[in-house]
């Protein structure tokens, strides 16, 4: 194409010297907003080269010939749009310095932390793109760029840092109608949403080896249904300032931020076809999310917190690795429609889910986990094994975790116990003469568990009697007795006891387990009344039988 006769012969003959330096035809691309870096030309219609491109990473031109390619570009004085990409580590030439009377710069994919300095001087500059590097901060002088009418900084991974500084550049370039390409720009200075939102949204984003684009739109209204884009990337919806819809497929993303839960507005969550395989703990703080569909992942579990979702009405988690129904779905009670289908669950589990929702519930709650809170003096921690009994009701599938005070436990002790008790299920006392008599925290941590409504199980030792227990309210219709010499035993003992306990009772919220002790209390109360029922008969039996007796002994005797 350099020998095309439409060229200005001085032009021409320079495009031949570029072409014999990089030893390839450069092509002619007729089209002036053209913006990808190739080894291209186009001149006007009076001969004149106006734009040039160079793809220095397919050329890899040593310094020598990098030198000349220079020098003949410097004699091309008619270029208004020059082409540029550099190889990694290599920088860009120090010739292009010398063009700063080009009107726009296309310098993409070049591995720049920065905006090359001298680029201040190019006071003709109209267009600057720069997609494709890593560029975190602006510089103060971009604003002096008077003729400025384009700036397209990150198309793709956006690396620009969320500093107070680089909006305001942005901002000053936004009002003097600049047009602006920065997805951050527009979701904090158009869409009014807070840099801490943007951080997160950038990090879910943000992709080395793809381009992975952010779309926004705005909502009329807080309760506006949703609508499928059906775009590529991360898509979101937002009211005011507030991100309340958000939907991201077909990424390839494999986890969420730990912050993901500062998008507190959510109130609706699309996460399909991904390779996400967990969830993050403070995903339980979107307390208005009411929909959240999760299909076509590698979810095996879900996050504790998930409990805390007591807003959700729809959710979706059809297609993953979930071997058994999430018992953290037991608390959702909004929850009206509920997808499981496509995971590896087992037959009777897979009857479970086609069930309507508060069923579903149900069966969970009797298999959920609790928090478990041992009660022990701590001289009794030894002699009663704690260390062991902990190590092994942790292990149990049922109980997630378990507090006692341990001898060294440092900081405020009381403070601690508060917060440690109030966290559980379930307390089990140890019940020792030292325990029962002669322990503060002991008796602290008993009436923690009667004021937030926490059922006891006392466990008997060796010094105490039960009438000592039932001086401090303590059943022995819902205790047990330690066994030093079968340890093992009673630790299978136990917990098939806590099983079973917690089938009979609603432990995981305070108004039923209140109702649930109330109706143990009362049917032991039944029972009882019964016994001595049958006693006062039992024992009106045998004093007629007794008075029977006598009257015959009577008549014997008087005969």
């Amino acid at each position: 194409m350099s020998d095309d006769k439409r060229i200005n012969k001085n032009d021409r003959k320079i495009i031949e010297e570029i072409e014999s330096v990089c030893g390839i035809s450069f092509r002619r691309v007729n089209m002036d907003s053209y913006t990808t870096v190739e080894n291209l030309f186009n001149f006007n219609e009076e001969g004149f080269i106006t734009m040039l491109g160079f793809d220095l990473k397919e050329l890899n031109l040593d310094d020598y010939k990098l030198k000349l390619l220079g020098d003949s570009v410097k004699n091309l004085r008619n270029v208004e749009r020059f082409l540029l990409n550099c190889p990694e580590g290599k920088g860009v030439p120090e010739w292009l310095k010398e063009l700063n009377y080009i009107k726009t710069l296309v310098l993409t994919d070049s591995d720049l932390s920065k905006i090359p300095e001298y680029i201040k001087e190019f006071k003709n500059l109209n267009a600057l793109y720069l997609m494709g590097n890593r560029i975190t901060n602006l510089p103060e002088w971009l604003i002096t760029l008077s003729d400025l009418k384009i700036f397209n900084l990150n198309d793709r991974a956006q690396t620009l840092d969320l500093t107070k500084s680089n909006m305001d550049i942005l901002r000053t370039l936004h009002e003097r109608n600049v047009k602006l390409s920065d997805p951050t720009f527009r979701l904090n200075l158009i869409m009014g949403v807070p840099l801490d939102q943007i951080k997160i949204i950038k990090e879910i984003s943000w992709y080395e080896d793809g381009i992975n684009r952010v779309f926004s739109e705005k909502l009329n209204s807080i309760n506006e249904p949703w609508r499928d884009p059906r775009t590529y990337g991360v898509c979101l919806r937002i009211f005011n300032g507030k991100i309340l819809q958000m939907s991201i497929s077909d990424t390839n993303l494999e986890n969420l931020p730990e912050d993901f839960g500062n998008l507190k507005d959510l109130n609706f969550i699309s996460i399909i076809k991904n390779q996400l395989t967990s969830l993050p703990e403070s995903i339980g703080v979107l307390n208005n999310l009411k929909e959240l569909m999760l299909s076509g992942n590698n979810l095996t579990s879900l996050p504790e917190s998930f409990v805390n979702l007591i807003s959700l009405q729809k959710l979706d988690l059809s297609n993953n690795q979930f071997k058994e129904i999430p018992t953290q779905l037991w608390a959702l009670k909004k929850l009206t429609q509920l997808d499981l289908n496509g995971n590896p669950l087992s037959s009777e589990e897979n009857t479970i889910i086609q069930k309507v929702p508060d069923l579903i519930r149900e069966y969970l709650r009797k298999k959920a986990t609790i928090r478990v809170f041992i009660s022990h003096a701590v001289v009794d921690f030894e002699p009663y094994r704690i260390g062991d009994l902990v190590e092994y009701l942790e292990k149990q599938k049922e109980i997630s975790q378990v507090y006692f005070c341990e001898e060294d436990l440092a900081g405020n002790i009381d403070e601690w116990m508060l917060d440690a008790v109030q966290k559980c299920q379930l307390l089990l006392f140890i019940a020792t003469n030292k325990s029962v008599f002669n322990s503060v925290d002991c008796a602290n941590e008993l009436q923690l568990a009667d004021k937030f409504s926490i059922p006891i199980i006392p466990i008997k030792g060796y010094d105490v009697d039960w009438t000592n227990l039932a001086e401090k309210n303590l059943s022995r219709e819902l205790g047990l007795e330690f066994d030093r010499d079968n340890f093992e035993v009673f630790c299978e003992n136990l917990y098939k006891y806590i099983e079973n306990f917690k089938r009979e009772i609603d432990l995981l919220e305070k108004e039923a387990r209140e109702k649930g002790i109330t109706d143990i209390y009362e049917r032991f109360r039944l029972i009882l009344d019964e016994v001595v029922s049958d006693l006062k008969r039992n024992i009106s039996n045998i004093t007629d039988k007794m008075d029977s007796l006598a009257e015959r002994i009577n008549n014997l005797e008087k005969r």
